[in-house]
């Protein structure tokens, strides 16, 4: 456990689980970068919500036994534009809620992809 995740705020309905596990894991912090600078782990969650982002990851694939597995990992996030601030909700226009099922969704399949060359 380094000093930053020592330290990291924590909801107290949570707080018994991470004691059981804050020396047996290792918390990696998710790259996070605004205007070419890191983003501190205790802003993320803060700098991330509504924000628009471009994110950069690898997909590594594996093919067992005839099933398929994919696995993506975040190799860094690029803020591009942070969220306008949102009223509360409190602040927003009451609006009758309409029970009724919404009309049913067109299923639309996706065609093999293919690269330029084909």
């Amino acid at each position: 456990m380094d000093d930053t995740t020592e330290h990291w705020p924590m909801p107290t309905e949570y707080e018994d689980d991470f004691a059981h596990v804050k020396y047996t894991h290792r918390a990696i912090p998710l790259p996070v970068f605004e205007d070419d600078k890191a983003v501190s782990p205790l802003n993320i969650n803060r700098t991330l919500d509504g924000a628009l982002a471009e994110v950069h990851f690898c997909v590594h694939h594996w093919h067992l036994s005839g099933y398929d597995t994919f696995q993506a990992k975040i190799e860094k996030v690029n803020i591009i534009k942070r969220s306008a601030s949102i009223p509360a909700k409190h602040h927003l226009v009451h609006h009758e809620v309409n029970d009724e099922e919404p009309p049913t969704k067109r299923t639309e399949i996706a065609s093999v992809a293919r690269s330029s060359k084909d």
